[in-house]
């Protein structure tokens, strides 16, 4: 039966309450509610009344409510019955309600159940909150993984705020990006699309958090500009609101962040950001524990690997100097088991006489002061070994309680550096004395000479050619051919002098108190006597000469270095003059290599400076007096000395090795050069450029002319490297090697002054050579010179028979150009068509042609 709110018999009972009343009859459902609980709930009266009260319960807790009722008929009658649930507003919200009912009848003799609730909500929040802390910090206090507390804190809020989904992301220090470690309810597919996401001003609510250091609310996802780029992804699984606090160490670093989202736009309550505060606290205590923790495990273990695994013993002594630890390094250096040494003290270790200085080393430790100090100690089986150590002190609370020694076994070190000490001053292979010796030995002996008024003669002697006995015998053979000639030299110096090993085959002798120079030939002459007998290793037998340079003091200087150097530029002057000789040091010797000195080293610089340049000569072709290629020659305008020959400065370039720069610096003119000319139309010429020997030695010679052509775009038929006859005597592999290989890149090759060296036919037709070029000598005296002229047929008529190209050199007169084209030589080069020029000037040459001859 249901009465009409008007006609209610039961206002009396409950409508003034501040409390939400309800009547419900003896089947749960609702005869009157007063006005207070309807618009709590978000109802009107009439909605309510005659509905059926679990309207308002929450669903999972509707069994537990009418269970209730059901007891209540079992009761006594006015019995009050409490409880305590979730009702659900109109709205949807959620709120906790303490309950109390009884049930009584009225006049009429119904039964009905009167009931009064208010709403708890706050103070059971409070207690999830208190209980979720409390977990939390237990968990935290048992040391459990990270992983667990995290995801427990995001469970323990998701169950007080059951509408949230929580996570927690911590900051990775090295990529600067957020990760995933907790998110138990969060599709597995939406987080691997956010996981990693950076830290910026507008990436979301979390990067964005992180960045701020704010909490940063998102009520609408979709709208959110924050979002941008992340919404399609929160969207599709339902995630319409996002709200994120940065999780802070105790010193306000940013760890992560606590993140909360919602199914439905909105913006969080008052208890919402208590739970994310609340929550993102926990989780940066616990985040802090666990790195404290793992930074606390880490060095313990790093103190335990250090002590442990170190190769150096470690004792660790108390401030008595009794020990209290030592690691295993220390039983096996010092031959002591632990439990021994453990009963042992300094003064039992350490050698006698190392004590005093051992404990002033500690006294001073025990103060503060750290030092390193080296001692000896006694091992058990009685021999001697020798520490390096290094003594700190050990703190305990900023006391000093004990003092580790870090003790390094330097025994082998000790005993080779005594054995080093014995040969530092004798050449290992000889067992003469080395440089080191020889130069403390004439630093003596020019002393000596000082006070007696004596000469002192160093003799600096090499070996003629001994690198071809390494290249064709090998250096082990070589090495016992020097150890024969020290011991030779040896016997003819014996009591006379100190012979000593400068390096390779450099031997020097010091001849100490002489009363004439005269002396120091003689044994000059007897040491190259010991050569005219051949030296015999095993079944060779080798027939060796040797150069020796001769410097005396006071004569020459008195200076140890000036007198070496003089004595090797004297050996040198040997050397060009033919080897197997003495030659006693001049300064005219000084006088020639010092301008060449000089002119080195600003040489080296020439090319950066733009110093050098390259000029052009034409070579025409002797019938129709057309250009047919241009040889490349190298000037030199030196800032100072002007322009410096190509005769002098070549050939120092080839001493030094620095024509290789050159050459390829010239190389790579012509090319460019060449390609110039055919840009601007004129018709394609060869291009001549002179070679040295040294650059054919170089293995990547070959490989470098490739480069060039094809960084210049170059056509190889029309570069044509010049060599000259006189290489061809060096059948080094590595030279043929390039010539056959320019050859196969289909660059032309010439003889250059040929005639006038050594050459082989051989090479001629092996290296396939595309032209001779009749040396200057010859043309000089054609036609009028008999042998001229012979020698100049002789050539044309062999390069004709082997199908080479003839150029003659050096033409000056018209009469040598008309006698050229009777015998059939096809081009020429001289001044009778050009001086060699400049770049433009030889491009007006090629534009305008020979005017002069036509």
């Amino acid at each position: 039966m249901h009465m009409h709110p008007s006609e209610s018999l039961y206002l009396p009972f409950y409508f003034f309450m501040p409390a939400m009343q309800f009547i419900l009859d003896e089947h749960g459902y609702i005869l009157d509610v007063n006005e207070f609980a309807a618009r709590y709930l978000g109802y009107r009266r009439e909605e309510l009344i005659g509905q059926s009260a679990l309207i308002v319960v929450h669903p999972n807790d509707r069994k537990r409510v009418m269970k209730q009722l059901k007891n209540l008929f079992h009761c006594q009658s006015d019995d009050i019955h409490s409880m305590e649930f979730k009702k659900v507003k109109k709205s949807g919200e959620t709120v906790y309600v303490q309950e109390n009912m009884y049930r009584t009848t009225t006049e009429e003799g119904q039964t009905i159940f009167l009931v009064s609730c208010h709403n708890i909500s706050s103070e059971k929040k409070t207690k999830q909150l208190l209980a979720g802390q409390k977990k939390v910090l237990e968990l935290i206090a048992k040391e459990m993984s990270l992983s667990d507390i995290l995801n427990e804190i995001a469970r323990t809020a998701e169950g007080i705020r059951p509408n949230i989904f929580c996570s927690i992301l911590l900051l990775n220090d090295e990529t600067n990006r957020l990760y995933y470690v907790a998110a138990p309810s969060l599709p597995k597919e939406y987080i691997e699309t956010i996981n990693g996401c950076e830290i910026g001003p507008n990436v979301g609510s979390c990067g964005t958090a992180a960045f701020r250091q704010e909490l940063v609310v998102v009520s609408d996802i979709e709208t959110s500009p924050l979002w941008l780029h992340y919404k399609e992804a929160a969207l599709a699984h339902g995630l319409r609101a996002c709200w994120s606090v940065p999780i802070f160490s105790s010193t306000k670093k940013v760890l992560g962040t606590f993140v909360v989202y919602h199914r439905e736009p909105c913006e969080p309550q008052e208890k919402d950001i208590e739970i994310i505060y609340t929550f993102s606290s926990l989780a940066g205590l616990a985040v802090e524990q666990a790195r404290m923790k793992e930074e606390l495990q880490e060095s313990r273990q790093h103190y335990q690997s250090l002590f442990e695994y170190n190769q150096d013993a470690v004792f660790s002594l108390h401030l008595d100097g009794t020990f209290f630890a030592v690691n295993r390094a220390a039983a096996q250096i010092t031959g002591y088991p632990r439990h021994e040494l453990l009963k042992m003290t300094l003064h039992d270790l350490v050698v006698q006489d190392d004590l005093p200085k051992t404990l002033e080393a500690l006294a001073n430790t025990a103060e503060g002061y750290s030092r390193h100090v080296d001692f000896r100690i006694r091992h058990k089986k009685g021999n001697i070994l020798y520490f390096n150590t290094t003594p700190v002190p050990i703190f305990v609370n900023k006391n000093i309680i004990g003092i580790s020694i870090i003790a390094k076994d330097v025994t082998e070190r000790v005993e080779r550096d005594k054995r080093i000490q014995q040969l530092a001053y004798y050449d290992p292979l000889t067992g003469l004395p080395n440089r080191r010796l020889f130069y403390k030995t004439v630093s003596k002996a020019i002393s000596e000479a000082k006070q007696n008024g004596k000469f002192v003669a160093i003799l600096y002697m090499d070996i003629d050619r001994f690198k071809y006995v390494n290249d064709s015998l090998g250096h082990s053979i070589g090495d016992r051919v020097l150890q024969k000639i020290s011991s030779l030299i040896q016997e003819r110096i014996a009591h006379k002098g100190t012979v000593a090993r400068m390096s390779g085959d450099e031997f020097t002798v010091i001849l100490p108190n002489l009363d004439y120079h005269y002396q120091a030939m003689d044994v000059a002459k007897d040491i190259l006597r010991t050569f005219q007998e051949p030296i015999r290793i095993d079944n060779f037998e080798l027939f060796l000469t040797s150069s020796i340079g001769i410097a005396f003091y006071p004569h020459h200087s008195n200076d140890v270095d000036t007198l070496v150097q003089y004595a090797d530029m004297a050996m040198y002057e040997v050397k060009r003059k033919g080897k197997n000789d003495y030659y006693v040091y001049q300064d005219d010797i000084l006088k020639q290599k010092l301008p060449n000195l000089m002119l080195l080293g600003d040489l080296h610089k020439s090319i950066q400076k733009n110093e050098l340049s390259i000029v052009y000569q034409p070579i025409i072709e002797v019938k129709t007096k057309e250009i047919r290629a241009m040889e490349t020659l190298i000037r030199w305008h030196h800032p100072i000395h002007g322009t410096v020959p190509p005769s002098q400065f070549i050939s120092l370039a080839e001493e030094t090795g620095f024509i290789v720069s050159i050459g390829e610096w010239v190389i790579r003119q012509a090319c460019e050069q060449h390609q110039k000319w055919r840009k601007i139309g004129l018709p394609p010429i060869r291009i001549a450029v002179n070679i040295s020997v040294k650059e054919l030695q170089d293995p990547y010679f070959s490989k470098r002319i490739e480069n060039i052509l094809t960084e210049k775009r170059m056509a190889p038929q029309y570069l044509e490297l010049e060599i000259t006859e006189s290489m061809m005597i060096y059948n080094e592999a590595t030279i043929l090697n390039n010539l056959l290989r320019v050859k196969e890149i289909g660059v032309r090759l010439s003889i250059d002054d040929f005639g006038t060296g050594y050459s082989s036919l051989a090479y001629l037709k092996r290296l396939d050579v595309d032209t001779v070029k009749i040396d200057r000598s010859f043309i000089a005296d054609c036609p009028h010179s008999y042998y001229g002229s012979v020698i100049t047929n002789t050539i044309i008529s062999l390069a004709h028979h082997l199908g080479m190209n003839v150029i003659a050199e050096g033409v000056e007169h018209r009469e040598q150009l008309r006698y050229l084209e009777e015998k059939g030589c096809q081009e020429a080069q001289g001044y009778l068509f050009s001086v060699p020029l400049h770049a433009a000037e030889a491009t007006r040459l090629l534009s305008t042609g020979i005017r002069h001859l036509k």
